[in-house]
């Protein structure tokens, strides 16, 4: 199966890295170097979701170059191996690069490789200094087309923000392939609904309209913030801006005084008042026009006696690290996530802004002088976050910070390091679980996964406590479900996959128990999900324990949950396994909404249910599912 960007990405030739996953921090580096110089890349940490075998064969397969990253682990992993040697079997430009000082290759790798000229990659020192010669060995090959850049409107110019078409402030404006933008309320004129082909008003370029509706062209949401930011600023000065009420019978005629940020309504004081009143609206954030003050506060309203959520007060003046433990949650942040969705509309680079805005703030408390057990409290939250977002390379790493904070500045406490070392094996169980079905397991991954999950285990055993003992029992969990993983790989000499499957049941079992005495039902769930892991793929037996997991989770945190999502996950492999289509169909439909609601629609764990949806036998039952909708 291709990846979630199907046959779009597919179409795009690119240059791939193959690596092996010690290697990965600097492989990193050399793709945001290969991006800024122009070039279109491939790495499994952007792309794989779903089966990993076909991913990996797609990749190769439309890969104008490949660089491939060698060292003696990179030589010993079978599935670098199977990635190389489909390469050369494909008869593709290899650029050998070497990751290991002194180290030569022998063997298949060896026989690969030849007499390629290598360039050295084993320190970041060297891979600056190589760059430029793997630039002119690479020449055009996966080189992104030229285009017209799209440059973010200027703030300021009134003209900037004026739709050509009708002179007026932009209203939803929309972008045309040629990069100009109008109102959506004066495109549709131009093009009825049903119209294949658009010319643009400026330049005259024709374009295909989307699905015979010039609504589906792309909306620019930036510039649509700077017009509103524009109208707020206007009004806040005095100064005359066309502002009508958008939920009410009164429009022009009533004086606006807020902005709900939720339902995306300006609203006047009967709006403000329902939606301080309403149970539900009492949730939302507004932006809140004090003219009188000559300021604008972005609140959120305080809940009824019959909200459960706490009230949460967002000013553009408050501290970030305020807003953060405001939202900040160690299981799932998912006020604080959708907080970052809805700053950037959905978009995809909510992510990469996310990150580089915390990493930003972690700077800044190293500058301000803080105390080292503030920076490594706060690594572990904003590496807990990471996770949380699906930027596990990004969590990884700063989790590897802390520890090193922990051992070298504040003596190794046990306890610490238990929970970095917990958190580190959920980070890899985690991506684990987003890049692969099952049966294409990364080994190396799986090991580090392991090692960590044992290091917090020797530590926690120490411990006493119900506290520690609902630590001790997360942990075998979280071990039972490594050592699952390394079944799927099959084990080696170091450990086989029956001793493993045995370890693993006898960890989950144990940790079955404690949670059951500390009354922890949800998580008691997840273990028997686990559990089901262990079993015969597609038996009845498997299928009762799913069913009983999934009605635990039900009680304890109702119908929308990460372990609802993993549980639905499990039932529709369950029915694709035993080739009951239909049914495998109805969970991965539950599965699609739960994780979306969750996590939006561009993280790996959504993107790879969108994948499955993508399979041609599913998409002919949605077909045949909405025709006897529409039927009856």
């Amino acid at each position: 199966m291709a990846t979630s960007q199907d046959d779009k990405a597919s179409a795009t030739k690119h240059v791939m890295i193959s690596y092996q996953w010690d290697s990965q921090k600097r492989m990193i580096k050399l793709r945001d170097k290969l991006k800024a110089a122009g070039y279109n890349v491939w790495m499994d940490i952007n792309h794989m979701a779903g089966d990993t075998l076909a991913c990996m064969a797609d990749a190769v397969e439309n890969a104008d170059a490949i660089l491939m990253c060698v060292s003696k682990r990179y030589q010993d992993s079978k599935s670098c191996k199977k990635e190389a040697e489909y390469a050369f079997q494909k008869d593709k430009v290899i650029i050998p690069l070497k990751v290991e000082e002194n180290f030569q290759p022998t063997g298949w790798l060896g026989l690969l490789m030849g007499t390629a000229l290598y360039y050295q990659a084993h320190s970041d020192e060297m891979l600056d200094k190589t760059f430029s010669d793997v630039l002119k060995e690479l020449g055009d090959k996966g080189k992104m087309a030229k285009q017209e850049k799209w440059l973010p409107v200027q703030r300021g110019g009134s003209k900037a923000l004026q739709c050509p078409i009708c002179l007026l402030p932009f209203k939803n404006p929309k972008m045309l392939p040629c990069m100009h933008r109008f109102c959506e309320e004066c495109l549709v004129p131009l093009a009825p609904t049903g119209t294949k082909y658009i010319s643009c008003p400026l330049c005259r370029k024709e374009s295909s309209v989307p699905k015979g509706d010039v609504r589906q062209f792309p909306t620019d949401f930036h510039l649509k913030e700077l017009v509103e930011e524009e109208a707020s600023k206007q009004q806040l000065s005095g100064g005359e801006v066309e502002f009508s009420c958008t939920c009410c019978e009164m429009g022009k005629q009533s004086r606006v005084v807020a902005k709900c940020q939720d339902c995306k309504h300006y609203i006047c004081d009967s709006g403000l008042s329902a939606h301080k009143s309403d149970e539900k609206l009492c949730q939302h954030k507004l932006l809140l026009f004090d003219v009188a003050k000559g300021e604008n506060t972005e609140t959120k309203q305080k809940p009824t006696a019959k909200a459960e959520k706490p009230e949460i007060k967002l000013n553009m003046e408050t501290e970030w690290w305020g807003l953060f433990d405001a939202m900040y949650d160690d299981d799932h942040s998912i006020n604080l996530l959708r907080f970052w969705i809805q700053c950037y509309n959905g978009e995809s680079q909510w992510q990469d802004m996310m990150v580089n805005h915390y990493l930003s703030c972690l700077d800044e408390l190293k500058t301000q002088g803080n105390d080292q057990e503030t920076l490594a409290k706060r690594q572990q939250q904003i590496a807990t976050v990471f996770k949380q977002a699906g930027q596990y390379d990004k969590a990884i790493e700063l989790i590897e910070k802390a520890l090193d904070l922990e051992v070298k500045e504040l003596g190794g406490r046990p306890e610490r390091l238990g929970d970095l070392y917990f958190l580190i094996s959920d980070v890899y169980s985690e991506r684990l679980n987003s890049i692969a079905l099952a049966r294409n397991v990364d080994p190396d991954m799986v090991q580090q996964y392991i090692k960590h999950a044992r290091n917090c285990l020797n530590l926690r055993h120490k411990a006493k406590g119900d506290d520690q003992k609902f630590k001790l029992a997360s942990i075998l969990r979280s071990l039972s479900h490594a050592l699952r993983n390394w079944i799927d790989y099959g084990g080696d000499k170091t450990l086989s996959a029956q001793d493993a499957k045995t370890e693993s049941m006898k960890h989950i079992e144990e940790a079955i128990k404690l949670f059951t005495k500390l009354k922890a039902k949800g998580n008691v769930a997840k273990c028997i999900m686990t559990k089901s892991s262990l079993l015969e793929a597609g038996s009845e037996e498997k299928e009762k324990l799913l069913r009983k997991a999934l009605e635990m989770c039900d009680e304890v945190y109702g119908e929308v949950s990460r372990l609802s999502g993993m549980l639905l996950w499990c039932m529709y492999v369950l029915f694709h396994t035993r080739k009951d289509f239909y049914e495998a169909y109805k969970w991965l439909e539950k599965c699609s909404q739960v994780r979306t609601k969750l996590y939006g629609e561009h993280h790996l764990h959504s993107q790879m249910v969108y994948t499955e949806l993508n399979r041609s036998i599913y998409r002919e039952i949605a077909r045949k599912t909405k025709e006897a909708e529409q039927k009856s």
